[in-house]
């Protein structure tokens, strides 16, 4: 980078202002590894207002792989952004620990302006995401429960909202809670065999361009009258975005990643012009590594699909994602 070109270094941003020059502590978004932050700043507006500050990567190789037509900023980029934006205000302004995990309950996100996400391609798309905290439970001085309200701004348009509705549990809470609601110690995924249990699906019919970056094996269509299809939940444990760092169980993201590719996969055509453009979802209990998931598919209205992830015959999660149609390239293929 020549003089010309280096940023000014700038002080402290004021609650108006946002910088984006380097990434957060990687402590305030729960990542490992550095390239996995994608906030670089955060600031408070008002008592339960606050503006993070998200750069998008340009050569990741999960969420810049995809294979849409005019390209746009991957969906669980959108997801993580704002995943990672009410972290930062929890650990920042509302009293969480740093040992403390973070449990998702429901999770809706909806991208109303796509003319507002596409890729830029010369330069780092950069982005605000506004989070409202409210419904704030606690225990003394503790914070117990919280719903975020995030919207997403690209280039001053409001490109769409997501709200996180969490639960926070101490260290030792979640030892307990884990070992009460699954009867034993579950393990972690550093512990568990590297490798595919079944075929994934081909990359090209998801959106995607590397198979490791595909989640589903096995697919079967039209299972029966009310089914689309029906695939194996297959995360690979050594993923470097979706295990960033050992968990005892599969994450929200993986699992937001299964339903994109589910209903996209379930929605037919090219899927270079298919764009997850809203999610839906609730978690009911965690998904476990050492057991296989089923996912099951079924249509609904207005382009939408209710994916419903089984595990010893119980429903877990359920999610709903609407597919939309993206317009035709241009003639440079953006």
């Amino acid at each position: 980078m020549t003089l010309a070109e280096q940023e000014p270094a700038q002080a402290a941003p004021a609650a108006a202002e946002l910088a984006y020059q380097r990434p957060v502590d990687r402590v305030l978004v729960h990542r490992r590894a550095v390239m996995e932050v994608f906030v670089t700043d955060a600031a408070r507006h008002g008592d339960d207002a606050f503006a993070v500050a998200v750069q998008a990567p340009r050569a990741h190789a999960y969420y810049n792989d995809h294979t849409h037509r005019p390209a746009l900023l991957d969906p669980l980029f959108l997801l993580e952004a704002a995943r990672q934006a009410v972290t930062v205000v929890a650990h920042r302004w509302l009293d969480v620990t740093y040992d403390t995990s973070f449990l998702i309950s429901d999770w809706t996100t909806e991208f109303t302006d796509l003319a507002a996400l596409r890729a830029r391609g010369d330069a780092p798309d950069e982005l605000v995401v506004e989070v409202t905290a409210r419904d704030l439970k606690r225990r003394g001085t503790r914070l117990l429960a919280a719903t975020l309200d995030c919207a997403f701004l690209v280039g001053g348009r409001r490109a769409g909202t997501s709200t996180v509705v969490a639960g926070y549990l101490s260290r030792d809470g979640y030892g307990a809670h884990r070992a009460k609601t699954r009867g034993s110690v579950p393990p972690l995924s550093s512990d568990r065999p590297a490798g595919r249990t079944g075929t994934p699906v081909d990359p090209a019919l998801v959106g995607r361009e590397r198979t490791g970056n595909v989640v589903l094996t096995d697919v079967t269509r039209h299972p029966d009258d009310t089914t689309a299809l029906r695939a194996v939940l297959d995360v690979p444990v050594e993923h470097a975005a979706m295990y960033d760092h050992p968990l005892d169980h599969v994450p929200a993201m993986a699992l937001m990643e299964a339903a994109r590719q589910a209903a996209v996969l379930a929605s037919g055509g090219p899927a270079e012009l298919r764009y997850a453009r809203a999610f839906g979802a609730v978690f009911r209990r965690f998904v476990e590594l050492d057991g296989p998931v089923t996912v099951s598919v079924a249509p609904r209205a207005g382009g939408r699909f209710a994916v419903d992830f089984l595990q010893d015959g119980e429903s877990l999660c359920t999610a709903e994602v609407e597919i939309a149609d993206l317009p035709a390239p241009d003639t440079d293929g953006r």
